[in-house]
């Protein structure tokens, strides 16, 4: 099972951790690893490419790990939540779509 785990700061997401692997095919296969994969590292290419964000990720086998800036600008701020909302949605439609593969927690 793939676990997410979402820290907010007043509301704003300020950090994800991704571990694990679904397990619902071999390695390489795992449609739901590669969906939630694309998902993360999207929100991650996104902040730095298109918000400019110098933000760096951990990233290896089954893990990915980002901590969001506490001291953004209030629009960029904005941005960056939209951007993490929209990942989260994502990872939602993979929770209700393949049960029992991805745990998603908020603290």
């Amino acid at each position: 099972m793939i676990r997410i785990r979402v820290t907010r700061r007043n509301g704003h997401i300020a950090h994800i951790c991704a571990d694990g692997h679904a397990g619902c095919a071999p390695k390489g296969e795992d449609i739901i690893c590669a969906a939630v994969s694309a998902l993360v590292q999207t929100f991650l290419f996104s902040l730095q490419r298109l918000l400019g964000l110098d933000v760096e990720a951990d990233i290896g086998d089954g893990h990915f790990s980002l901590s969001i800036p506490a001291d953004l600008a209030p629009a960029l701020q904005e941005q960056v939540t939209l951007l993490g909302e929209s990942m989260l949605v994502g990872l939602d439609e993979i929770k209700r779509s393949y049960p029992g593969f991805l745990h998603v927690s908020e603290e």
